[in-house]
C-alpha cells in the first residue's frame, strides 16, 4: 500500500449558528471557505495514490455507486468545495457530506414514534425499503438497507391504509440549514414524528436517478444498476437512465413491486413526478412478472400529465388536469408585477411556486379520485417535488428563488397533511431528499469546473484536433472514446494523470477573476482515477476490496 500523502490545509472558517450546528454532526459537514493560496497543491499526480488518499467514507460511497458497465470511465473527485458548473449554474455529484446528508423524516400518528425533535444515529436512504416492509408486515428481500425499527411504534394498529413517500428534490440538510425558517410544516413533522438527523444517501454519484432507485430498492447502485443521469448501456451506447420512461434499467425489484405481489396486486400503487429519472422509487409495473399497471403521472410543460401505457396506467382525469394557468398567474403576481414572468424568469421554468402548487393539486387529485387509503389494504404512493432542485441549479441554493420554492413545497406539505388527516386517518408519510445542493461560489469560494474547457484541454494535451478522446462529460467524470484512445495510444491512466495536475488557471485559460488571482496554481481535483480501479483502491485504503 503506497504511503498516504498529506495535503496540509489551513482552514479559516467563520461559523454562523447553522454552520456550527452542521460541524457538530457526525456525517453532516458544512460548506467551508477555500483555504489560503498555495495550500491546495498536491505533490504527485499518480491516480492510484491520489485515490487511495481519499477519506475512506468517500471511497466507500464511490464504491457503492459504481457499476462496471454503466458508470463513467474516469471518476473525478473535485477538491471540496469545487464542483462542476459555472459561476451562475451549479451542479452536484459527489461523496461529500454536504451532498450526502439529507432529511429522513417518518410521520404517522399511531404508527411512528413522536421524538419531539430530530434524533441522532446512523440511517441511509436504503433503509426506507425494509422499514416500509415492517410497516405493512411484508417480508422484503434482504438488501443493503436495514429496517429503522426505532422509528416505529411497537403497538401499531396494523398496516397503515396509505404510505406516502415524498422526495423534496435537492433539499439536503444544507439547504434546510440555509433557509431555516422556510419549512415550518416539515419542522412540525420532525417534532411529532421521527427525524433522523444523520441520514445520508450512502452512495456517490449523489444524483437523482441513482438515489431514487436506492430508495425504491433498498440497495446501492452497485446492485440496482442505475448509476447516474448519463448512462452507458450494455451495448456501449450512451443515453439518459430510464429513457422513454422505460423501467428496464432498474435491475432489482422495488418495495412497490414486492408488496404488490405479496398482497396479490390488491394495493393501489402510484407515483406523481416529473421525469423518468424518478421511476426507480416506483417500480416496474407490468414488466414485473405477475405485476399490474401501477399509476404513473409525469408533469411536463402543460396540463397534460402523462406516463407510459406499456407498463403503467395514467388516469384520464389528469390528462389534462386544468388549473396550471391559474397557478402560474399566481406566481407571476407574487413578485409584485404581472409581467408574464416570475422574478424576471420565464413562467415555464419549473422552479417557480406555481409549478409547486400545480403539482400539489395533481397529487391530491390522484389520491382522492384514485381512492388511495380508503380500505384496510395498504396503498403506496410516491411523489417528487422538483422545483427546489431546478431553482438550486439555475440560481444556486443561496438564492431567493430557492427559498421561495422551498417555502412553496412546505406549504404544499401542509395541504397534503390536512387531506390525509381529514380523508385517510391511518397513514404514514416518509419525507426525504435525493441529495443536497451546491452553494454559490460567492459563498463557498469554490472553483466551478467548466467541463467544456476541460474536455478541450484534455484533447489539446494529447495533440488531438478534429476529434476527441471524450465522448461526453458529466459532473461525475468523462465517458471516453475507446477507439480514439487506442488509435492515439492514450490510456485512462494517462488522462487521469493529466487531470490530477489540472489547475484553476488551466480551467480558465485567461486572466483570472480578482478573487482567484492568487489561486491559479490550486489543483481542481482531489483525485482522478480510472473508475474500474475502485476495487483495487478500496483494497489499498481499507484492506478490503468490498467494504
Amino acid at each position: 500500500m503506497p504511503m498516504r500523502s498529506v495535503l496540509a490545509l489551513l482552514i479559516v472558517v467563520v461559523l454562523g449558528a447553522g454552520t456550527a450546528l452542521a460541524l457538530l454532526r457526525n456525517d453532516a459537514g458544512s460548506e467551508r471557505s477555500a483555504p489560503p493560496p498555495g495550500r491546495r497543491v498536491f505533490p504527485g499526480n499518480d491516480p492510484f495514490e491520489r485515490a487511495c488518499d481519499l477519506p475512506i467514507r468517500y471511497l466507500r460511497r464511490i464504491w457503492r455507486g459504481h457499476d462496471p458497465v454503466h458508470s463513467e470511465d474516469i471518476t473525478a473527485v473535485p477538491l471540496e468545495p469545487n464542483s462542476s458548473g459555472t459561476f451562475r449554474v451549479t451542479s452536484h455529484s459527489g461523496p461529500w457530506n454536504y451532498l450526502q446528508n439529507v432529511p429522513l423524516v417518518f410521520y404517522g400518528p399511531g404508527f411512528i414514534r413522536a421524538s419531539d425533535g430530530p434524533v441522532r444515529g446512523p440511517a441511509e436512504t436504503a433503509d426506507v425499503f425494509p422499514t416500509v416492509g415492517e410497516l405493512v408486515d411484508v417480508d422484503l428481500p434482504s438488501r443493503d438497507g436495514r429496517a429503522l425499527t426505532r422509528v416505529l411504534e411497537r403497538a401499531r394498529p396494523g398496516p397503515p391504509k396509505l404510505i406516502l413517500t415524498i422526495v423534496w428534490d435537492g433539499v439536503g440538510r444544507n439547504v434546510l440549514e440555509r433557509w431555516p425558517d422556510a419549512w415550518p410544516n416539515l419542522a412540525r413533522l420532525e417534532r411529532e414524528g421521527t427525524s433522523l438527523l444523520d441520514a445520508v444517501v450512502g452512495s456517490s454519484p449523489s444524483i437523482t436517478p441513482a438515489t431514487h432507485s436506492t430508495l425504491g430498492t433498498g440497495a446501492y447502485p452497485r446492485s440496482h444498476g442505475v448509476t447516474a443521469i448519463e448512462y452507458r448501456t450494455d451495448d456501449g451506447s450512451l443515453r439518459d437512465a430510464f429513457a422513454k420512461r422505460n423501467p428496464s434499467d432498474l435491475q432489482l425489484t422495488t418495495m412497490a413491486d414486492e408488496i404488490d405481489l405479496a398482497l396479490n396486486n390488491e394495493p393501489k400503487v402510484g407515483m406523481l413526478a416529473w421525469k423518468g429519472w424518478h421511476l426507480g422509487m416506483l417500480g416496474h409495473g407490468t414488466m414485473t412478472p405477475g405485476g399490474d399497471a401501477d399509476e404513473l403521472g409525469l408533469i411536463g410543460t402543460d396540463e397534460h400529465i402523462t406516463g407510459n401505457d406499456e407498463f403503467y396506467s395514467t388516469p384520464s382525469y389528469v390528462n389534462p388536469l386544468p388549473g396550471l394557468d391559474g397557478r402560474l398567474e399566481e406566481a407571476d403576481r407574487s413578485d409584485g408585477e404581472a409581467d408574464g414572468q416570475w422574478r424576471g424568469n420565464p413562467l415555464d421554468l419549473h422552479a417557480n411556486p406555481g409549478w409547486v402548487n400545480y403539482a400539489a393539486d395533481a397529487l391530491l387529485t390522484m389520491l382522492e379520485r384514485g381512492e388511495y387509503g380508503v380500505d384496510e389494504v395498504p396503498d403506496l404512493f410516491f411523489t417528487n417535488f422538483k422545483p427546489t432542485d431546478i431553482a438550486g441549479h439555475q440560481f444556486t441554493m443561496d438564492s431567493v428563488e430557492e427559498r421561495e420554492a422551498l417555502q412553496a413545497q412546505d406549504a404544499a406539505l401542509g395541504r397534503i397533511l390536512d387531506y390525509l388527516d381529514d380523508e385517510v386517518g391511518e397513514y404514514v408519510v416518509v419525507l426525504s431528499a435525493d441529495h443536497g445542493h451546491t452553494p454559490s461560489p460567492e459563498r463557498s469560494s469554490a472553483w466551478p469546473i467548466y467541463q467544456g474547457r476541460l474536455s478541450e484541454d484534455v484533447d489539446a494535451h494529447f495533440g488531438l484536433e478534429g476529434e476527441s478522446l471524450i465522448t461526453q462529460t458529466t459532473a461525475v467524470g468523462p465517458f471516453l472514446d475507446r477507439d480514439v484512445m487506442e488509435e492515439r495510444g492514450v490510456t485512462e491512466d494517462d488522462i487521469a494523470r493529466f487531470l490530477n495536475d489540472y489547475t484553476i488557471a488551466d480551467n480558465w485559460g485567461e486572466e483570472l477573476p480578482e478573487e482567484y488571482e492568487q489561486r491559479g496554481d490550486e489543483n481542481v481535483f482531489e483525485a482522478v482515477f480510472p473508475t474500474d480501479d475502485i476495487d483495487r483502491v478500496m483494497s489499498c485504503a481499507t484492506g478490503n476490496s468490498s467494504p
